[in-house]
């Protein structure tokens, strides 16, 4: 497939703003902050497997910065997943920062500031991978960018690289995947992703069988925290353990199971209210599973040591 913006088809002047503006175009806008060649030199080739967008970027060293602005005026709600094929890239986002080499794997989420840099003439693959494609678990995957897990570094990802980087080539320099083909890869590559997602469990190998149970419970809840009948008997279902068991592993985290399940619900309602201000309070109280606004208001009180509304009337300082 030939390459859908070529830094050589444009005189070398021209070629920072062919490419700023290129990127805008097939990703989001981005300022181009620093270039480490004499004369710039980039390609972006792609193509689409279902609703994952699969690109390659080849070029000579240089950075690209993604700031709030920017964000502010376009946001394609993505979570890009990085996967090196050659040279090497430095990746920051929220104050962490990852060096990545052949095979080293990584994401980044589109609606946070950011900057990428390509290092020693490099070639990444990048997958697009639509938040909404994720599901419930998009929020979990942005609180880990510029993350390193590839790299060859584990038995799985030693199996996965190879599959994902050869996937990448059909859709960037072959005919692509037929229909029902891509759904099927986006589906694995999503797997993929919520494997890594998942990483302690496979690298973390000090970790207690019961402690990994613990944080795979609290993750369920957490993606549950709206379900007025979340409690310890659906946690205890949705893990084929008994309920008696769950109320041991809480305890023994030093916190028992509906007591947590109130503290989380709680908090995320304190940020929906000073987040939304126009949302009714009831509404509020429904999505974070309380069916009763009055029990909702006494919960809130206990825990916050003021009424829900009174979140609402403390104006923030400018």
């Amino acid at each position: 497939m030939a390459p859908v913006l070529d830094t050589r088809s444009v005189s070398a002047a021209d070629r920072r703003d062919y490419w700023t503006e290129g990127i805008a175009q097939h990703f989001f806008p981005v300022r181009l902050e620093a270039v480490a060649a004499p004369s710039f030199e980039a390609r972006l080739a792609g193509g689409d497997l279902g609703p994952v967008t699969v690109r390659s970027i080849q070029g000579l060293p240089h950075r690209v910065v993604r700031t709030q602005q920017m964000i502010a005026a376009s946001d394609p709600e993505c979570i890009l997943l990085y996967l090196l094929a050659k040279g090497s890239i430095h990746l920051d986002q929220d104050g962490r920062s990852c060096f990545l080499r052949h095979g080293g794997i990584a994401w980044q989420d589109t609606s946070r500031p950011s900057a990428f840099e390509g290092r020693d003439g490099f070639e990444v693959m990048v997958f697009s991978v639509p938040k909404w494609f994720i599901g419930a678990r998009a929020d979990r995957f942005a609180r880990r960018t510029a993350t390193r897990i590839g790299g060859g570094e584990g038995r799985l990802t030693a199996l996965t690289t190879p599959f994902l980087l050869s996937l990448a080539r059909t859709v960037v320099e072959g005919e692509g995947l037929p229909g029902r083909e891509a759904e099927n890869a986006a589906e694995m590559l999503l797997s993929f992703l919520r494997t890594h997602e998942e990483e302690e469990d496979w690298t973390n190998k000090a970790t207690p069988r019961t402690e990994m149970l613990l944080n795979r419970m609290k993750r369920y809840a957490m993606e549950h925290l709206h379900d007025p009948e979340l409690g310890p008997e659906q946690i205890a279902q949705a893990h084929y353990v008994s309920t008696r068991y769950v109320h041991k592993l809480f305890a023994a985290s030093g916190a028992g199971v509906s007591a947590w399940i109130r503290e989380q619900r709680l908090e995320k309602a304190a940020a929906e209210l000073r987040k939304s201000p126009k949302t009714p309070i009831s509404a509020v109280a429904v999505k974070w599973g309380y069916r009763n606004p009055a029990s909702f208001s006494r919960a809130f009180r206990e825990l916050h040591g003021h009424a829900p509304r009174d979140v609402r009337l403390v104006s923030p300082q400018v």
